[in-house]
């Protein structure tokens, strides 16, 4: 009956030396000065919490059915020199990392924030806690008798290798900004130019970062830690290693069953994320955004996987999309958008290229909002933001080949066309009305089929377009876009970009003169050659 009081007197006594220990400094020895047990907490099976077999309070039994659902008999927290650990069954999870520095800017901001209690008295005790070593241990029925190991020492997390081969990113996310009113604002583009209208942050979280004083978070992670930092001031930070983070996949499994397969996808690969964000909240961006090339596997049922993580259970890619790339030979997509064009490449050969110039960018965004069906201002938001982002980068494995990131090579060989006869098409036509009303400045009628009508996207296109004319222009290896004479876009190829885009094109062309196996060699060996000097010029007045 004695024991309690004995155990009580020991802590108190402990307690009070460690303060004693606090005021000499002995918080930069780079250790605690001793540990404490772990006080010992029993986990009835109806919930009844006791403290040295003292009942204490009383908690819902289906959080001892879930821990026992991931076999965990015993949890353990430990603060100390490094941090604030957490053990199961004896084993490490992911835990808390601080030092000096890191506790301080913490001690700040408990200090400041006007809704934690006794925000200040915390803040006082923390390099306390450091110095002495303190614990709790929560026991289940399940582990009486148990051979669990005894905490024997503070753990930092091992140095795991990381495979280059593996690494996700590196992603530098730092254009991210909210203003005070709680819009969201990227570069120089407004969310509200994206679609994302209205304040993102209501009022309650404004409030919350005014009252910490928080300017800019950032997020880093390494291969053992999760980096935060508040105000370029580190704050204590997620440290692991692989043996914990497969600690926690039970874990969720038993209390979020949902995330499970997500998790069990994403932890595994934490340690290869190469991620550095960073959010201003004072409407002005932190920094740059750089994104790496991302590796897209298209698995054979139409989903997606995305550096080696399923990206959705619902297939993204129709079937018969997926069976003629496959039915062309087709191993590996690459595709680049960039602030001056479009780039593609199959199998590492270039397609015809699509480039602008950034005098361009509205007149395109006329051009392709119509046919994306999305409003032309955001299309020209979107090539505003990829303009100070860089470029976007993927590239797309098809079933049972791997992706690997290729620079595409953007540079298309000037055709010699010296030696190749010269196919000319000029032409000159007026539009009005949804219809072409003439050719070659025939009147309406002359010829049979006018006014022609045409489709309604095209129309669509054509009546939004603030310019006169609209003109198609060739030179060698480049078919012009000209608005008013001025080119809008190119589309850039040579003989061995136009003989690739035949072979994928292939699959495609069933039901048509060109499946004609004799059709399509007339096309290859006879047509195709005269593209890249061909004479084109047609000019459409817009009326």
């Amino acid at each position: 009956m004695q024991a309690r009081p004995k155990i009580l007197k020991i802590f108190v006594v402990a307690l009070i030396a460690s303060l004693v220990l606090a005021a000499c400094g002995g918080g930069t020895t780079g250790a605690t000065w001793f540990n404490l047990p772990s006080i010992p907490l029993q986990l009835q099976e109806n919930g009844t919490l006791a403290v040295f077999g003292l009942p204490v309070t009383t908690l819902n039994p289906a959080l001892v059915q879930q821990l026992q659902g991931a076999n965990v008999q015993k949890m353990e927290v430990r603060i100390g020199y490094n941090g604030i650990h957490i053990y199961a069954n004896g084993a490490d999870l992911p835990y808390i990392a601080w030092d000096a520095e890191s506790l301080g800017t913490l001690q700040d901001v408990l200090r400041n924030a006007p809704n934690i209690p006794n925000g200040a008295l915390i803040a006082n005790a923390l390099p306390v806690l450091r110095q002495i070593g303190l614990g709790v241990a929560l026991n289940l029925p399940s582990a009486a008798g148990a051979n669990l190991p005894a905490w024997s020492g503070e753990t930092v997390a091992t140095t795991d290798a990381v495979d280059p081969a593996q690494l996700i990113g590196p992603f530098q996310i730092g254009s991210v900004a909210f203003d005070e009113a709680g819009n969201l604002q990227i570069g120089s583009v407004a969310g509200s130019a994206l679609g994302l209208n209205g304040p993102l942050l209501d009022a309650n979280t404004l409030a919350m970062l005014n009252s910490f004083g928080i300017d800019k978070l950032n997020i880093t992670t390494e291969p053992n830690a999760l980096k935060l930092s508040m105000n370029d001031r580190p704050l204590p930070s997620l440290a692991y290693d692989s043996a914990s983070l497969a600690q926690v996949q039970p874990l969720v499994a038993s209390f979020a069953p949902a995330l499970a397969p997500t998790l069990e996808q994403f932890l595994p690969k934490l340690q290869n994320a190469q991620l550095d964000v960073a959010v201003s909240f004072t409407g002005q961006p932190a920094g740059e955004t750089q994104l790496a090339p991302v590796p897209v596997a298209l698995n054979e049922d139409g989903t997606l996987t995305v550096f080696g993580t399923p990206l959705s259970s619902t297939p993204m890619v129709p079937a018969d999309l997926l069976q003629k790339l496959q039915a062309a030979g087709v191993q590996q997509l690459d595709l680049e958008i960039g602030q001056d064009g479009i780039f593609l490449a199959a199998d590492g050969q270039t397609l015809p290229t699509i480039t602008w110039t950034p005098e361009s960018m509205t007149t395109l965004a006329a051009i392709v909002g119509p046919l994306a069906g999305v409003s032309s201002e955001m299309i020209s938001s979107g090539l505003a933001l990829i303009e100070e982002t860089g470029a976007i980068k993927a590239s797309v494995a098809m079933p049972g080949a791997t992706a690997t990131a290729a620079e595409i090579n953007k540079t298309l060989a000037t055709p010699d066309t010296s030696s190749v006869p010269q196919a000319v098409i000029h032409a000159n036509a007026t539009y009005s009305g949804g219809s072409i009303q003439s050719i070659a400045g025939l009147p309406a009628g002359a010829v049979p089929g006018f006014p022609l009508a045409l489709p309604p996207n095209v129309t669509g296109i054509l009546d939004g377009l603030d310019a006169d004319t609209v003109e198609l222009a060739t030179e060698p290896g480049k078919l012009n876009l000209l608005l008013d004479g001025a080119i809008a876009l190119t589309i850039n190829y040579d003989d061995a970009a136009l003989q690739k885009t035949l072979d994928v094109a292939s699959p495609f062309l069933a039901g048509t003169p060109l499946e004609n196996p004799a059709m399509m060699t007339l096309v290859r060996e006879q047509i195709m050659p005269l593209v890249p000097a061909a004479d084109l010029a047609i000019n459409v007045a817009l009326q």
